[in-house]
Formats: C-alpha cells, structure tokens, sequence
C-alpha cells in the first residue's frame, strides 16, 4: 500500500487528470485522483489527438490493443468518450494510481509542510503536491490566483452533438478516413466530422456523427438560463437533455439553411432526440499564474481556450508531461515548491500566447458573425 503522505493528488478525473496521472505513474511517483462524478464521464462529443505524443507522456500506445479508435485529420480525430474510456482503463491497471470516484473537494489548504484536500464528508488528504485538472471552472485555480479566478465568456457558444448513424434514414456520405467538415455559413462556424461507432467501427451505417455549430447569438439565452454572470463568468452550460423545447424548435428552423445536405438529417436529429444536443459557452483564461506553494494547475484548470484553435486537449497532455518531469527532477520530493515554479516557468509563456492567439480568434469569428 502506498504511503497516503507521498502521494501526489490529483483534483479532477477526466481527460488532463488521468493523463497526468500515467505520465506520473511512468516515472514512479504514486498518485491519489479524487473525482466528484460516479461512472462514466461525458464531455465534447469529439477531439483531436496526437498518437505519437500521447504514447510518449502515458506510456501506453494508443495504437496497441485494446486500440484506441481514430479517423485521420489533420491529426487524429476520436470521440471525447472513446478518449476517457481509453485513459481511464489504463490508469485503472497501473500500479501506482489509486481512483476516488464521488468525493468532491470542499477545501484546498497549502499551510503546512504538506498540503491537504478536505472532502465533504470531512476526510481529509494530505500528499506532497495538489495538482488541480478539474476544468474550466477550477476550485484549485480560485487558490492560487484568487484575483482572477474565473474563465470569461469568448461570446459565442457551441452547439454540439453526436448521432448514431443508425438512427438517419441512410449512412452520411462522407468518407471513414475524410477528416473534418469545417465552413463558414449564414454568421456560423460548422463542423462535422464521421466518427468510430460505440464499438469502434468505421463502416458507413454503423459510425457516429459529430457536429459543432458555432453561434455568437445566443448571449441573452446564457444570460436567462443562468450559465452568465453580468461580469461575463461562466458559471454553466446548456447540458444535454435540459434544452428549452422552444431553443430546439428555433435551431431547427435553421438547420437546412445553414448546414449542407451531407450533414442536415444527422444535426436535425441531434437537436431532435434527447440527451443528445448541448450547447455550452465558450470560455477563455488567460492566466497570470500555473502554481502556487505546493499547488499547480493543468488542462482546462490551467489555461482555456477555444475549441476552434484545435489545442485544447494536446495543450494540457503538453501540461502532463512537463509537469510530470518537474516533478520527477526533485529528488525525493524534497522541494515541491521549487519544481511547481519550474513547470510554471516552462509553461506560462507558451499559454498565454495561445489563449491570446484564441481571443483573436475568437475576436475574427464575432465580427464575422456581425457582418453575415
């Protein structure tokens, strides 16, 4: 059993935290997850990932069974559950790693020589760093920079969903291995894509198909359904089943205006079926800070950008491994503090660059939307 006092602990299970974890566990440092959420996690319905690097920060390859399933981009493309399943399995059979799945986080403390996580039930944990990967909305990232604590709207959210290709009346016509769909059309950002099916297949029929469409109007639906604050934080997300009947309703109206015929019938029953569309704004931090003490941030906790960028999941694998090495060149643990500061030296200018080169993305596609 692994000394608790040793351990690294991770606040956040989903993709950046479970990477995190095998990039640690690589070199042979312990490491406790603690996730709020039972079971399966879902997030977007689809990303691109590195193979190449990903083999080298997991230590696993995604391209050895049990594979993880992929259609060619310009990088690989699979769906955001394929990912997780692939990640949680491997950190689920790597000594080193242990899972506490439904334990939220009530308190972060960095006071004494150890830093401690205080759950809601009261236990407390105590390890030699606290590494925060629990999203754009990061209790870890509200204490280390507590003057900026908050992700802030890019102004436009992004209505996604992924369809079984067995519910449309006949398979898309688009190609196993032809990457992503992206166009500009009507003040819109679309993108599709045809996906592995649930069991990994690729023949047509038996695929998934993803879509994102990129909308700036929708500011006072945010705003009435609570997920903006009048500072522009995010605060929620449109989730999948507890879409307004009337939003879907006005989507709909759009659909074969907006999106071509390749694509129309799989988004219209993704605004159609339930559990199946959602629609979440995009947030973005620019941070001034990755660590603090014995804490530090990765992923989304870290750094937001946008999803038309292509980056955000490769940036955090990024966050994983040079964190993870950090950590690894202090001998023993014995100055924590010191390798957070260093992660934080390697990491901080390459993220501001990027999350400033999403607001000017972002900044291109809203006066594009305004001038449509």
């Amino acid at each position: 059993m692994q000394n608790e006092q040793s351990e690294i602990l991770i606040v956040g299970g989903s993709l950046a935290g479970l990477t995190f974890a095998l990039a640690c566990a690589r070199r042979g440092m312990p490491v406790r997850i603690i996730e709020r959420s039972l079971g399966h996690l879902r997030g977007g319905d689809s990303l691109t990932v590195d193979l190449n690097i990903l083999k080298a920060v997991v230590g696993f390859d995604p391209r050895s069974a049990p594979a993880l399933q992929v259609v060619p981009a310009y990088r690989d493309l699979t769906t955001w559950s394929a990912l997780y399943g692939w990640l949680r399995d491997r950190a689920a059979d790597t000594p080193g790693i242990i899972i506490e799945q439904g334990r939220s986080v009530a308190l972060v403390a960095d006071d004494h020589e150890q830093p401690t996580v205080t759950l809601d039930d009261g236990t407390i944990r105590t390890g030699r760093a606290v590494i925060g990967a629990d999203g754009y909305r990061s209790m870890i990232r509200r204490v280390i920079s507590p003057e900026a604590p908050f992700a802030q709207y890019a102004g436009y959210l992004v209505w996604r969903g992924l369809v079984d290709e067995r519910l449309l009346s006949r398979p898309v016509a688009w190609p196993s291995d032809g990457g992503l769909w992206i166009d500009f059309i009507g003040g819109y950002r679309l993108v599709a894509a045809a996906l592995p099916g649930q069991d990994g297949s690729l023949e047509p029929g038996k695929r998934q198909i993803t879509f994102a469409w990129f909308d700036s109007h929708q500011e006072a639906l945010l705003r009435d359904t609570g997920c903006l604050t009048e500072d522009g934080s995010i605060v929620g997300t449109l989730a999948r089943g507890m879409i307004d009947p009337a939003v879907r309703e006005a989507l709909l109206a759009k659909v074969h205006s907006v999106w071509p015929p390749t694509w129309a019938e799989a988004v219209k029953k993704g605004i159609t079926v339930n559990n199946v569309l959602s629609g979440a704004p995009i947030a973005e931090y620019r941070p001034e800070r990755l660590a603090r003490g014995r804490l530090a941030v990765i992923g989304d906790a870290a750094h937001v950008v946008s999803p038309m960028t292509g980056r955000g999941y490769l940036t955090g694998v990024e966050d994983a491994e040079i964190l993870g090495q950090s950590l690894a060149d202090t001998q023993h643990f014995r100055d924590v503090p010191a390798a957070l500061a260093n992660y934080e030296s390697a990491r901080l200018p390459y993220v501001r660059g990027l999350v400033a080169h999403s607001i000017r993305i972002s900044g291109d596609f809203r006066q594009y939307a305004a001038r449509a």
